[in-house]
């Protein structure tokens, strides 16, 4: 039972580690598509294509005013904005209507391309021509984004969360590569924690997290064209492509996440020649989670929506004609982001095991139960390793960063290690146990945002 246990232990630790490593090789390579990226960015463009950006709200009435004037002011040529009311309950609307000066317009007809819920009013400005405003039916986020891709009038659409803070640059950098390279069908840039008044462990930690995860590691799988994930704050689309794909899933969890997915079966089964591309440069802000409640909320909706997209397309697990997307991204998403939890949980529950009934004497015995326990530990420094280097190539490479923010999220991370990789642990493994034991009939808008 002990040598079971001993190896049973060391195989799950070993498998973890081999997860890592990949993050790693994923994090050098973004290194080498940064240079790439800042080439791409910096050539001359004449001319940008008209891109409607749509602002899927419920029950936003702290946020959307200042989200809805931070777009208006964006630097982009020809930018149609569009703002889809999913029956809120609150004051949005109402506060939009006040602010922006609004007017029900009947001149605007808006052709439901994409079934969705019934459309109430649409509402337009004198003041700003180029801002939409419609109010419709409650449907769910996927519903409301189906609604505005109908409604826009663009080549392009930019889906953003009714929080998200875009920089001055960040549209023209996330169009600029679909305009220098006809195969680049869908683009998105790096989700940023906006910084907190005064020092916030909780916070710094989330931000590590976001740079390590969106702006840096999901830029390798540019190099097999096998991104599988384009956030929802941020994500820069063919507006014919979305038609052609019926638009957002109503039925998917992570709707983000399941869209990508079936974007890449649809073209690969065309035989067509296309990218979709995370960049590190375009830049949009959202609020850092406030608090561990509303992390846990979240984080398991971020599982159940991964499990959801991956169940969807089971087919294309280890199938080559799927190239890249199927030889490797499915299955590390299903390795590494869903059975790796309970592997790690197993290998402590074992080793653990081995710690309270082998005897612990000077001997070969002492291996038994120190050669996992360096494999873990050797395992965990290897994760503060990845988030150090994360940290760095956010210093260095991308939008710098003083001394002093650079030494706290350094030091961030070796502090959450003894509570924030067990939480995250925690979440993927109950979010998989709720996933698994309850039925998707509709979806909800899960959305607790404060004003900033």
């Amino acid at each position: 039972m002990f040598e079971f246990s001993y190896f049973i232990s060391l195989f799950f630790f070993v498998f973890i580690g081999v997860g890592m490593a990949f993050r790693f090789i994923m994090l050098l390579l973004s290194i080498s598509w940064i240079k790439y990226e800042k080439k791409m960015i910096d050539a001359p463009i004449h001319g940008y294509p008209k891109v409607s950006l749509l602002i899927p709200a419920y029950n936003e009435e702290n946020v959307i005013v200042e989200t809805v004037t931070h777009v208006i002011n964006a630097d982009y040529p020809e930018l149609e904005i569009i703002v889809i009311n999913d029956g809120s309950q609150d004051s949005t609307l109402a506060l939009l209507i006040s602010s922006f000066e609004l007017r029900e317009s009947s001149g605007r007809k808006i052709v439901e391309s994409i079934p969705t819920q019934q459309i109430r009013r649409v509402f337009t400005s004198r003041e700003i021509p180029n801002l939409i405003v419609i109010d419709k039916e409650n449907g769910g986020k996927a519903d409301a984004l189906n609604c505005g891709i109908n409604a826009s009038t663009a080549e392009y659409v930019l889906a953003v969360d009714a929080d998200t803070h875009l920089t001055q640059n960040t549209i023209r950098y996330l169009v600029k590569p679909v305009i220098q390279d006809p195969h680049v069908v869908v683009t998105s840039g790096s989700v940023r924690i906006l910084s907190e008044k005064g020092y916030s462990l909780f916070a710094n930690l989330q931000k590590i997290e976001f740079v390590n995860s969106i702006s840096l590691f999901r830029t390798g799988w540019n190099f097999v064209n096998a991104n599988l994930i384009v956030s929802g704050a941020l994500g820069l689309f063919q507006r014919k492509l979305l038609l052609e794909i019926n638009g957002y899933h109503n039925l998917a969890i992570g709707e983000d996440m399941e869209l990508i997915v079936r974007i890449h079966r649809h073209l690969i089964e065309k035989k067509a020649s296309y990218k979709v591309l995370q960049f590190s440069l375009p830049t949009c802000f959202t609020s850092a989670v406030p608090n561990l409640d509303e992390m846990i909320k979240q984080r398991k909706r971020w599982q159940k929506g991964l499990l959801s997209s991956l169940r969807l397309n089971t087919r294309l697990f280890f199938n080559p004609r799927y190239k890249g997307v199927g030889l490797l991204a499915i299955p590390y998403y299903i390795f590494f982001e869903i059975m790796a939890p309970f592997i790690e949980l197993l290998g402590l529950v074992f080793f653990i095991f081995i710690l309270l009934f082998q005897p612990l004497t000077y001997s070969p015995a002492v291996l038994t139960w120190a050669t996992p326990l360096g494999i873990w530990i050797g395992g965990i420094v290897f994760a503060v390793l990845n988030d150090w280097l994360s940290i760095s190539i956010d210093k260095f490479l991308l939008r710098g960063m003083s001394t002093q923010e650079y030494g706290r999220l350094l030091l961030s991370s070796i502090v959450g290690l003894f509570f924030y990789h067990f939480v995250q642990l925690y979440c993927k493994i109950k979010g998989t146990f709720e996933y698994l034991s309850t039925i998707q009939i509709s979806t909800k808008w899960d959305t607790q945002r404060k004003k900033t």
